[in-house]
């Protein structure tokens, strides 16, 4: 449904919120109904994709999902929130969905999203090697982004805790970054990674 406060604008004739959006809150509401009614056919379609129904989704997990993906313009992040929803109502649970995803998710920009995902598909795990890091002379060369998009983006990654920074041999808070600064995504965001992948088994 509407968000709570657009709903109440709209139910007070604009007397609360439509002092800020004038007449757009009705139409604010219609949308972000509208873009959660898509959510849930989306997060639907991941689940019958691999065979399965959705199962109920806990409401402090579900609330703040909904709530921010009917806002989301994004087409990349849309999807993301339609396969964050499918895993938290994956019957099977392959993936732990935490109840912080979501609000990680939304303070996300499509291009540091891109930059995770970039990160992620060459991340590399075994029992036997260590995972693989990552400087900031490697991602710039390979995204081609100008150094104002990528330091943006990755002091955000930082701050959100899904990559670490290794300084002096220890990882720990974010230092300046510099070229030469090794990355490694954390348990964390691998795992947030995985729950805004669509399942495939």
């Amino acid at each position: 449904m509407p968000d709570p406060l657009t709903t109440l604008a709209v139910a007070t004739g604009g007397a609360f919120l439509g002092k800020f959006v004038g007449p757009a809150a009705e139409a604010i509401g219609k949308a972000a109904w509208e873009q959660a009614q898509q959510l849930g056919a989306r997060a639907t379609a991941h689940l019958a994709a691999v065979g399965r129904e959705p199962q109920p989704v806990e409401p402090k997990l579900l609330l703040p999902l909904v709530q921010a993906a009917s806002l989301e313009s994004d087409p990349t992040l849309a999807e993301k929130w339609a396969a964050l929803l499918a895993n938290a109502a994956d019957p099977a649970q392959r993936v732990a969905v935490q109840p912080g995803f979501a609000e990680v998710l939304r303070q996300l920009s499509a291009d540091d999203a891109s930059l995770l995902t970039k990160i992620y598909a060459e991340y590399e795990w075994s029992d036997e090697q260590p995972p693989r890091l990552f400087d900031v002379d490697y991602l710039s060369s390979q995204l081609k982004w100008d150094a104002t998009q990528l330091n943006l983006s990755l002091d955000n990654l930082l701050r959100l805790r899904l990559v670490d920074a290794l300084v002096t041999a220890v990882f720990g808070p974010a230092p300046t970054l510099r070229g030469n600064t090794a990355l490694g995504i954390t348990v964390y965001g691998e795992q947030f990674l995985k729950a805004v992948t669509p399942p495939t088994s």
